[in-house]
């Protein structure tokens, strides 16, 4: 796998600048209202049978075989994923919702009351290399499993009373972030399952951990080859050089204010962090060896 060479901030757009900075930016509606109806036309039956579950999802092989990945992935999408990432592989591609009356999140409440970095991404100061994507598809209030996110610059030490953004809005409402920033999805405490489409990608220079999964594999048996922009976020150049596509049209980003802070001992938060940095070192120790041919796995939410 080709090293990564971290961008130098004059060829970062102002959506990727925003992101290796704040860490977070909001951007205008990626989905019409039309296209966010189809969507949620063909999911509510998948998430209906699901409805028992704690998490459900509606994974990428579910859309292709129901025709919604190019709709999913194109128009402004597009944009947007070129915008953070030129050469964009993808390892997260679904939608899904999480449970309503929840006492805790949904991922990692164990520990920390759900924040976390992830264990799948880099950081470079100033660049971002592992970013999601969010469209609300449900109105998303404080008490409906908002997302939440601190734009402490992630090499910092955690603190309480650090600042934190809790992302709210209507169905529609779009925003990317970096991985490497802490962040949780807040305990869905409302009356309603939160349903959001999430998208994740990372440079093709770095190896997907999720490419594995059978439902990409699945994605990539249904969707035919020719499309170098579908190929690329497919996986289909891993271990290549990327194709060169067109440029972006240019986004605007938004950004996002503190709204709170974090509120847990600091304590907790010195024996979280430490196990933190050693966890690094040792993921640091494992590329160095292994080339980045090796993946550490993280949770697949």
């Amino acid at each position: 796998m080709v090293e990564y060479r971290a961008r130098d901030r004059s060829q970062l757009t102002p959506v990727a600048l925003m992101l290796a900075t704040d860490g977070i930016a909001q951007v205008a509606p990626i989905y019409t209202t039309g296209i966010l109806q189809r969507l949620n036309a063909v999911m509510d039956p998948l998430f209906d049978a699901q409805s028992s579950k704690a998490r459900a999802y509606v994974t990428s092989e579910d859309m292709a075989r129901y025709d919604l990945l190019g709709t999913v992935l194109g128009g402004e999408m597009r944009n947007l994923l070129l915008s953070i990432v030129p050469d964009p592989v993808l390892y997260h591609c679904h939608a899904y919702e999480i449970a309503a009356n929840s006492p805790r999140p949904h991922i990692f409440g164990e520990r920390l009351a759900g924040w976390h970095r992830d264990s799948d991404s880099e950081h470079f100061k100033n660049d971002v290399t592992h970013a999601s994507i969010f469209v609300y598809m449900t109105n998303v209030g404080a008490r409906d499993g908002a997302f939440e996110f601190s734009p402490v610059e992630p090499t910092k030490w955690v603190r309480s009373n650090n600042p934190s953004i809790t992302v709210t809005g209507t169905a529609g409402y779009s925003f990317a972030w970096n991985r490497n920033f802490y962040h949780r999805a807040s305990a869905n405490t409302g009356t309603v399952r939160r349903r959001l489409v999430k998208l994740s990608i990372q440079p093709n220079s770095f190896k997907s951990a999720h490419l594995s999964n059978p439902n990409f594999q699945a994605a990539r048996r249904i969707v035919p080859a020719g499309d170098p922009y579908l190929d690329l976020l497919l996986g289909r150049y891993q271990g290549l050089p990327a194709p060169v596509l067109p440029p972006p049209t240019a986004m605007r980003p938004i950004p996002l204010h503190p709204t709170g802070t974090i509120n847990i001992a600091d304590h907790e938060l010195t024996k979280f962090q430490l196990g933190e940095k050693a966890r690094e070192a040792r993921t640091w120790l494992k590329r160095q060896i292994f080339k980045r041919d090796t993946v550490q796995s993280a949770a697949y939410d």
